[in-house]
């Protein structure tokens, strides 16, 4: 009888290390390469179009459209009222980016039954590549 606690706790442990190697999919781990994610998907280039357009606005917004002169004495705050502004906005478009990003990876990984996803510029050889897949979700 003094044993059998120390069975049942091998027997647990077995199937917790079985239990974990089942839920990985075997090992399996996909990459994916988030600077081609940002170059080639179309929701990058649709909000990178957004900044630019922002940008433009700024510009005219705090009247920074000609070259600098020395009469113009309030226009280093202005530059730097229209910086912060555009620096703003291009945080909140990189954090909308990233979530959109991961929920794509997230759903690929799923539908491949990979719960392990690493950047591409992490992982010297190996894993299955969802980048096109990650891109092509992001429409």
């Amino acid at each position: 009888m003094k044993y059998l606690p120390w069975a049942v706790a091998g027997v647990l442990a077995a199937a917790l290390i079985w239990a974990l190697f089942a839920g990985l999919g075997g090992g399996a781990v996909g990459v994916v390469d988030l600077l081609r994610v940002v170059d080639e998907s179309p929701r990058a280039q649709e909000l990178n179009e957004k900044l630019a357009a922002r940008y433009q606005e700024l510009l005219t917004r705090f009247d920074l459209e000609e070259e600098p002169t020395e009469d113009d004495v309030g226009r280093a705050q202005r530059e730097r009222e229209a910086y912060a502004e555009y620096l703003a906005y291009r945080q909140e478009l990189e954090l909308q980016l990233e979530k959109e990003v991961n929920a794509a990876v997230k759903e690929v990984a799923e539908s491949r039954k990979i719960s392990v996803v690493f950047d591409s510029d992490v992982i010297r050889y190996g894993g299955t590549d969802l980048t096109d897949e990650v891109i092509s979700k992001l429409k």
